[in-house]
């Protein structure tokens, strides 16, 4: 298939995200914002550690107003967030739960 054998360039990573990625999903509007906020920097490289924890925010706050992501029955990153929410684990942790799950 040419789209997919062809070299990829940062802006079709990112491409790829939003058009192959689930439409119901709002993790794109997390990861997206969160993105935002490493603007000028010095360095055009971002650690999944450091990603996790403004993602997870943005999840956390997303989940606040609505108490749903997509149409998937459960998930082990978003019970994390909302674990989170209500106080029964630390940030550290739900840092930790969004780099092995929220990605």
């Amino acid at each position: 298939m040419p789209f997919i054998d062809a070299p990829q360039s940062r802006e079709d990573y990112w491409r790829s995200i939003v058009l192959f990625g689930r439409n119901v999903a709002s993790y794109k509007f997390a990861l997206a914002t969160s993105s935002l906020e490493f603007v000028g920097r010095e360095s055009t490289f971002v650690r999944l550690d450091e990603l996790a924890i403004p993602f997870s925010k943005h999840v956390v706050e997303h989940l606040s107003r609505v108490d749903k992501q997509g149409t998937a029955t459960s998930s082990r990153s978003l019970d994390a967030c909302r674990r989170f929410r209500r106080g029964e684990i630390q940030k550290s942790t739900l840092v930790e739960k969004t780099v092995s799950l929220g990605f």
